[in-house]
C-alpha cells in the first residue's frame, strides 16, 4: 500500500540511478535517523541502495536524501536500536565520516540484511 502511494518517488531515485549499477535496494526500509541530528529528528521510509561508489537514501516525505560514499564508511554493525529507537530486529547500521571529516551514523531496518551487509563488506575490503 504505502509503496503505491509513493510510487512517483520510488520512481524518481530510480531515474536517478538509471545509468548505475545497482547491487541492492530495498524500495521499502526504516530509517532510524541520522546520528549528528539528534533523537528528535525526521525518521521514515524510503528507498536504499548501493553501487559500488556510493550508499543512497531517498526518504519519501520529506522529500531528503543522504549520500555516503562507500570510501568514507567505517564500519557496518547490526545493533536492534539506533538512538534510542528500536523495532526490536537486527538493523543496518553505518558509521561513517562526513563531509566536515567527523564520525557519524545512520541506520536502518532493511529487508535481506544479510546480503547488504555481505556487499557493504566485500566493498569496503576492496576500497581499504
Amino acid at each position: 500500500m504505502l509503496k503505491k502511494i509513493f510510487k512517483k518517488r520510488i520512481n524518481e531515485i530510480y531515474e536517478n540511478y538509471k545509468d548505475k549499477d545497482i547491487l541492492i535496494a530495498d524500495d521499502m526500509s526504516n530509517f532510524f535517523g541520522l546520528e549528528s541530528s539528534g533523537v528528535w529528528k525526521v525518521r521514515g521510509n524510503g528507498v536504499l541502495l548501493l553501487t559500488e561508489e556510493e550508499l543512497f537514501f531517498g526518504m519519501w516525505k520529506p522529500k531528503k536524501d543522504l549520500l555516503i560514499p562507500v570510501k568514507f564508511i567505517i564500519e557496518i554493525t547490526n545493533p536492534k536500536s539506533h538512538m534510542h529507537r528500536s523495532v526490536f530486529r537486527p538493523l543496518l547500521k553505518i558509521t561513517f565520516r562526513n563531509e566536515n571529516g567527523e564520525t557519524d551514523s545512520a541506520a536502518w531496518y532493511v529487508q535481506k540484511l544479510d546480503e547488504w551487509n555481505n556487499f557493504l563488506r566485500q566493498l569496503l575490503s576492496k576500497n581499504r
